[in-house]
């Protein structure tokens, strides 16, 4: 979404449709805290921690008119769900959430449904984890429910999503959807294996924590390289084709020209 663009009533409705979805599930949660105890305060800190740094590592991929972030934010997210007190882990997403898209100068319009529509998500997943009675804490029966719950959460992420933005750009919600769900696949089931490795790790020693940190964080940072020389590439053909003598345009397949150079 553009940030100059002015945002027509139905987004701003679904927008605080969403916010307000948000503040309900922490609510939830709030008389949750009385209960926690020294180690649940450490899962805080850590979850925290960790939400902040992996939101500052964004992965913009562009999908048509759109520009859509990954990041390895929902990987620490699994192990929360498997190891941690429910309200620790949305309590600890929402400011994690909150000062990590802060940092990065985050719109507040985006930053609020962003909060809203994290927490929402991660609340489904939550009850859905619950509900498959995972045998242990870790496990296959525990590895499922998290692969379930985590389904879930990246379909109602996804769909928030791409609500908002089809609302914003005036355009049919499925052309918004549908371009990029095979890499948001991709992304939630990458994360997901990550998160899985996260929880067995911190089970083991989160001493041995480090061990997988550095190696995610240098393929991140070598993925993002990867992508802004993409991007280069692409703009170097751009302007080629712009300053062409040559007349250059693209037709669709039923005939309609799409675009052409001066």
């Amino acid at each position: 979404m553009d940030n100059t663009t002015p945002l027509p009533l139905r987004a701003r409705l679904l927008i605080l449709a969403v916010v307000i979805g948000g503040v309900a599930a922490i609510a939830i949660r709030i008389n949750d805290l009385a209960a926690w105890e020294v180690g649940d305060l450490l899962a805080f800190f850590a979850l925290f921690a960790g939400i902040t740094i992996t939101e500052q590592f964004p992965v913009p991929l562009r999908f048509q008119s759109e520009t859509l972030s990954f990041s390895l934010t929902e990987a620490v997210w699994v192990g929360g769900l498997m190891l941690a007190r429910p309200s620790v882990l949305v309590l600890s997403v929402a400011v994690g959430i909150l000062a990590g898209q802060i940092l990065r100068r985050v719109p507040v319009y985006k930053l609020a449904f962003n909060i809203g529509q994290f927490v929402v998500a991660l609340t489904v997943a939550q009850f859905i984890y619950a509900a498959m009675h995972p045998q242990t804490a870790l496990g296959p029966s525990a590895w499922m429910a998290a692969a379930m719950a985590m389904a879930a959460y990246a379909v109602v992420n996804a769909t928030l999503v791409a609500k908002v933005i089809s609302i914003v750009g005036r355009k049919p919600f499925l052309t918004v959807l549908v371009p990029p769900l095979g890499a948001n696949a991709i992304h939630f089931i990458g994360n997901t294996a990550i998160g899985l490795e996260i929880a067995v790790i911190w089970a083991a020693s989160p001493l041995y924590l480090p061990v997988l940190g550095a190696p995610l964080f240098l393929a991140l940072l070598a993925y993002r390289t990867l992508v802004r020389s993409v991007r280069e590439g692409d703009r170097v053909r751009n302007l080629i084709v712009e300053h062409a003598s040559d007349g250059i345009f693209v037709v669709s397949s039923d005939g309609r020209i799409l675009s052409w150079n001066p």
